[in-house]
């Protein structure tokens, strides 16, 4: 069990930034167990392509998460956790890797009377600033950008999770496993029609305890996190292929693509046929 079993893409290692460090890597389609060594920077994982089954484990149980273009992964500062993955499509899989340094995420808790220990690692972010900051730094790797604005990026995300603690979960009646085995069912159905009642069945709650659980395990409704799994699946299928955009709509469960382009302003700013002509992250 080794370091990460992926090959090297690009790496910011000539750009002198000071802040972070980026690099991109082309991930194999299965990748048994492996071992991440802490260190103590801030690590945060964007997917970029393709779709993955991925597990980690920090101490004795796996947790498991479905992967696609946009989904986030943190660890924190001194903590190796050991990882395994399997392809769940056939796009090239492709991630970001963002080592934020020690000295910006010490200065940062620093001034929230913090240390690294609140820092707790997360599987899975469901936050859109986290989502766009590592985005511009893809985007800043590729493009070669001077580090006076990759570490001012990087200070933003730093600040903000920091600001956060990173609350990925909240305290919740609804069991962790239950919450990832609803969300993967949804992720396992994002092209269909779900309804509440499959969920609930799933989470072996009535509709009503599920739904206020639900909340409270996320943030969210049951609908609206629905919503934002299909809207960023949307959004990778717009980076990545050349699906129409009723295509798209249908793969992400819109029969009508009126109501999907809605639903995608909504959740996006700009139309899909905009977002795909303008390459947005």
């Amino acid at each position: 069990m080794s370091e990460l079993p992926s090959r090297l893409l690009r790496s910011s290692d000539v750009l002198g930034w000071r802040q972070v460090h980026a690099s991109t890597w082309r991930d194999p389609p299965v990748a048994d167990e492996f071992r991440r060594a802490p260190t103590p920077d801030l690590t945060v994982v964007l997917v970029t392509s393709g779709s993955y089954h991925i597990e980690s484990r920090g101490g004795g149980s796996w947790r498991g998460a479905a992967y696609r273009p946009g989904s986030v992964g943190i660890t924190a500062p001194g903590r190796g956790v050991r990882l395994r993955w399997r392809a769940a499509g056939p796009q090239p899989m492709e991630s970001l890797h963002l080592r934020l340094s020690a000295g910006l995420v010490g200065e940062a808790l620093s001034a929230y009377g913090r240390t690294p220990a609140d820092l707790p690692d997360a599987l899975t972010v469901n936050d859109d600033y986290v989502a766009a900051a590592a985005g511009a730094l893809a985007r800043a790797l590729h493009e070669g950008a001077p580090s006076l604005y990759a570490d001012a990026v990087a200070q933003g995300l730093v600040a903000h999770l920091v600001h956060r603690s990173i609350p990925v979960t909240r305290p919740a009646t609804l069991a962790s496993l239950d919450t990832g085995r609803v969300i993967e069912h949804m992720h396992d159905h994002l092209d269909d029609d779900v309804d509440l009642d499959a969920l609930a069945a799933v989470a072996a709650m009535s509709k009503f305890h599920f739904v206020r659980s639900f909340r409270a395990a996320t943030g969210l409704t049951p609908h609206r996190y629905l919503t934002m799994l299909r809207m960023r699946r949307a959004a990778g299928l717009l980076r990545t292929t050349t699906l129409s955009i009723r295509q798209v709509a249908s793969a992400c469960g819109y029969q009508s693509p009126s109501r999907f382009a809605a639903a995608f302003r909504r959740e996006h700013g700009v139309s899909p046929a905009l977002y795909r002509k303008f390459g947005l992250p």
